[in-house]
Order: C-alpha cells, then sequence, then structure tokens
C-alpha cells in the first residue's frame, strides 16, 4: 500500500545513520494521502490518524495504520471471501487490498 503511495521512494530506516529527511518526507506524504480520503473511493474507509505517526523513523506505527487500513477493507468484503482472488490458491496468503484482488470499487454493505 505504501508503494501504491509513495512508488519506490524509501520511508522507513531502523539505522540511525542513514535515517534521512527525505523519508521523513515521504512518511508525511503517506499520511497526508490515508487523511485526504482517496482510500474512499478504494477500500471504502475514511481514516483519522495523528500526526505522530509520522515521527518514527522505523515507520512501525505507521505500517501498522496501512496493515489496519487493509484489514478494515478484507473485513468489509467477509461475505464474499474476505475480498482473496477467486483463482487463488487457498493454501496460499494474499496481500488484502482491493487494488491487487481486482476489485475497483469498494462494496458498501
Amino acid at each position: 500500500m505504501a508503494r501504491q503511495i509513495i512508488g519506490r521512494r524509501s520511508y522507513k530506516q531502523d539505522t540511525r545513520s542513514k535515517q534521512t529527511a527525505e523519508q521523513a518526507q515521504a512518511r508525511r506524504d503517506i499520511l497526508v494521502t490515508l487523511r485526504n480520503g482517496i482510500l474512499s473511493s478504494t477500500h471504502g474507509i475514511f481514516v483519522d490518524a495523528p500526526d505522530s505517526l509520522c515521527e518514527d523513523p522505523g515507520a512501525d506505527r505507521l505500517d501498522a495504520l496501512l496493515c489496519a487500513v487493509q484489514a478494515a477493507w478484507s473485513w468489509r468484503r467477509r461475505f464474499d471471501g474476505f475480498g482473496a482472488p477467486a483463482d487463488g490458491d487457498p493454501n496460499e496468503g494474499w496481500i488484502a487490498d482491493p487494488t491487487l484482488s481486482g476489485y475497483t470499487s469498494p462494496t458498501l454493505d
């Protein structure tokens, strides 16, 4: 999901000496995008999250928010296989995301 928002830009780094201002800006860009309502068209949800999610250079809290968004979308699709691809192997894992699963609009049920 982060790549969908910022492309291949780096947004996290645990090694203090390798942390950059560009990564901090990428984290802010992710959060701004999540909060601006763009997910309402793809995921059927709105995100309200504090700026403090961008403060951690390791982005653990921001990653947790990204996962929560995907989990919320999947839960909304719980009566339709949780949004898993119809041709997917039921014994394999998959990423719960409408853009990866072939959905183009949310189901508002």
